[in-house]
């Protein structure tokens, strides 16, 4: 303790050092908000190693360049790692008409905030509209949610209806719908917008929008096995984890039940809840959010670590991604996902490193995840709220030092990788939501605006928010002390029976509260330092009875997966036992930390499947017959010869739907040409069975696959 003391102490002294080249320091702004064995945050500045950055002037001074990181990322290939520098920020004057001011005794973060509101400034085109999305729309949601829809609320509006198709009312699907489903993010973004402004017309145009696509994914997407949503969901830049199983096609994709596509469909579910008791509409679409919310802590949760998996994969035997996924795990504490305990258990279990949350853990990529990947901002921000939600100050003080450091060394002088698009929007409005919604506690609701914040103890002082406009009103708000409880709380100076406003206050309004320290729930952090690592996807080449490690190492811990049940291998060639019934193969490597992924499956069917050919059908529509011997549950999938485009088809037995299939160009494909879509649980009666397949009229155009024949699979 001791020895710690003293560490803390020469930092101070070194931030000191720093803070006199520096200079225009305000008083106990040089206190220390997060110290850890990578960097040291002040109120005044970032120290890491030799490097640093504080305010000076008009910018934020410091001396980190690309040729440092490039250095220190020497082991990655160069061609994939190297790093430039863009525009450097200066601050300017007049943009406080268009955003609110925010001041406090910690400059660094004041020049932060003030650049973040800049960039937001800066990022609305002629339209009115946000522009830098980078065609990504899952981070232009969570930055919605954020804070744009406090800040920006016409320009989230504007933005949001561009991103809907004008004839059908249905979102546009980024990527290959329905591989990528996470388009119905767009449903919460449209409901903090809706709360900022009040705006019916909004409400009633966003009512019809996410009723009609809720309907046709529940149609397409619903694994009626497990009650979750099918998809690859790219809540960060890509689908979690999906690169390292090379061996995937857009059919295993869709088989995929990814943790993000089915809690943003939830929380969709519960949107449309809250919008229908506004519109004075009933419905039944509370009762739809429980069941995604038990389906997801179902499946998707992890007892034995205490984290959720990023998604279920395998075509007949689903099992969890060893992956989880932050963005939507803070989703899960935010929205009510994980009740009980599990959602501190969440936050102070799920390992996090010095530098932030990772993206998805393990990592595996060796370049920080702010760098790696531009979406960091927005993960770090999400689960900085969820630590606020909590009560975690001590996971929130890390996540916000985190957030702060990424964006005084590197946001601040414009750098990144080479050819990876750059987020200054979504950065600037992750740093947004820490003032908005932590140290101010703002909670948008239809009914008016919640306070509940949270300042730690290593920032205090007064901190003002000023000329917030909401709906007929602006707000100025202060806030003095630190803690999460409101003692006291004035509305231009008259005192205010609890911490909230009502939505139909007009004018001005000086709102002032008072906090102390309540009492602290669990503060504890669980902290890795790249020790845990992904293990590496095997490379298998399956021939008849027996399988090939093609990248076999001595020593390494293979694991033969018989139906997710696991046993060991010793060698590179093994023989696969015998068994009478359908089984999934496939091959993984033990890890310390967690298992790989699997590699590409074998499916031995036991009992021979029974082939249906599929006639032609002009219109889409086409009925097969097939007799089974014992009613239950039957495996089916498709064979047939890829065009280049993606094929979607309903299938239903004896008029009950069972699923949908996907057809595209297959990595897999055997000598003739012949692929199989994924497999489709369906339940079967004894003796004959109609068994349907409508295909989807998919929003482009596309050629249909040549479908050969069906295969019913005796479980």
């Amino acid at each position: 303790m001791r020895a710690q003391s003293i560490a803390v102490m020469l930092a101070a002294i070194a931030v000191s050092v720093f803070l006199c080249a520096c200079g225009g320091r305000k008083e106990m702004s040089n206190q220390v908000i997060v110290q850890n064995e990578v960097f040291t945050l002040t109120g005044d500045s970032v120290i890491e190693d030799s490097v640093y950055a504080c305010v000076q002037g008009d910018h934020i001074k410091t001396n980190i360049a690309p040729s440092r990181l490039d250095s220190l990322y020497s082991h990655v290939d160069p061609e994939k790692v190297h790093f430039i520098q863009g525009k450097t920020w200066r601050m300017r004057e007049g943009h406080s008409a268009l955003m609110p001011e925010y001041s406090s005794d910690q400059p660094l973060l004041d020049a932060l905030y003030q650049m973040s509101a800049d960039h937001i400034t800066d990022a609305v085109d002629k339209t009115g509209r946000f522009t830098s999305t980078n065609n990504n729309y899952s981070r232009l949601y969570c930055s919605i949610f954020l804070s744009l829809a406090a800040l920006k609320p016409q320009q989230s509006m504007a933005t949001l209806r561009s991103i809907v198709d004008k004839d059908s009312i249905i979102m546009q699907r980024e990527g290959q719908w329905p591989v990528v489903s996470d388009h119905i993010g767009w449903a919460t973004a449209a409901w903090e917008v809706y709360n900022a402004t009040g705006d019916r017309k909004w409400l009633v145009y966003c009512y019809h929008v996410i009723e009609k696509t809720l309907n046709i994914n529940r149609q397409v997407l619903l694994d009626h096995e497990t009650g979750l949503v099918h998809g690859a969901g790219y809540t960060s830049s890509r689908p979690l984890g999906v690169r390292r199983m090379t061996w995937m096609g857009y059919n295993d994709l869709f088989a995929c039940m990814s943790l993000g596509n089915n809690i943003l469909t939830g929380n969709a579910y519960a949107i449309l809840a809250d919008m229908g008791d506004e519109l004075g509409i009933e419905n039944d679409y509370r009762k739809y959010a429980q069941r995604m919310k038990d389906a997801i802590n179902q499946h998707l949760w992890n007892e034995s670590k205490g984290f959720y998996s990023s998604f279920l994969y395998g075509m007949a035997y689903h099992r969890q991604s060893p992956l989880t996924d932050n963005t939507s795990q803070a989703m899960c504490v935010l929205w009510g996902i994980a009740d009980d305990n599990r959602a501190e258990e969440l936050i102070a279990s799920t390992p996090v490193s010095d530098l932030g949350v990772n993206v998805s853990y393990p990592p595996g990529n060796p370049v920080e995840p702010y760098l790696a990947n531009s979406s960091w901002a927005t993960t770090q921000a999400m689960w900085n709220l969820a630590a606020a939600y909590v009560g975690n100050e001590n996971a929130l003080r890390r996540g916000m030092g985190a957030l702060y450091r990424a964006q005084a060394l590197y946001q601040s002088r414009g750098i990144h990788m080479k050819d990876v698009a750059t987020d200054n929007l979504g950065t600037s409005a992750s740093n947004a939501a820490m003032i908005l919604r932590v140290l101010m506690g703002m909670n948008f609701t239809p009914e008016g605006i919640e306070f509940s914040p949270i300042v730690p103890a290593c920032m205090p002082g007064k901190k003002t928010f000023k000329g917030l406009k909401y709906r007929k009103a602006v707000i100025n708000l202060t806030i003095r002390g630190t803690g999460n409880d409101v003692t006291t709380i004035t509305d231009n100076g008259k005192t205010l029976e609890s911490p909230f406003i009502p939505n139909n206050i007009e004018d001005d309004h000086d709102i002032v509260i008072t906090l102390k320290q309540a009492v602290r729930p669990s503060q504890h952090v669980t902290v890795h330092h790249g020790e845990a690592v992904l293990p590496p996807t095997p490379l298998v080449t399956w021939a008849g009875d027996s399988g090939y490690i093609e990248d076999y190492v001595p020593g390494t811990p293979y694991r033969l997966s018989i139906n997710g049940q696991l046993q060991a291998l010793n060698d590179s060639v093994f023989v696969l036992p015998q068994t009478q019934n359908f089984s999934e193969f496939s091959v993984e490597i033990a890890g310390k930390y967690c298992n790989g992924f699997m590699s590409r499956p074998l499916f031995h069917f036991g009992l021979t499947p029974q082939i249906a050919f599929f006639p032609d059908s002009p219109d889409g529509h086409t009925v097969i017959t097939v007799s089974v011997a014992a009613g239950g549950d039957y495996l089916l999938d498709v064979g047939y010869h890829p065009t280049g485009t993606l094929d979607v088809r309903r299938v239903g037995a004896n008029g009950h739907p069972m699923g949908t299939l996907v057809m595209a160009s297959a990595q897999n494909a055997d000598d003739d040409g012949l692929a199989y879509s994924n497999m489709v649980n369906i339940k079967l009666l004894k003796g004959e069975n109609h068994i349907e397949f409508d295909q989807i009229r998919l929003p482009k155009a596309f050629t249909p696959c040549e479908p050969v024949h069906v295969r019913v699979i005796t479980r």
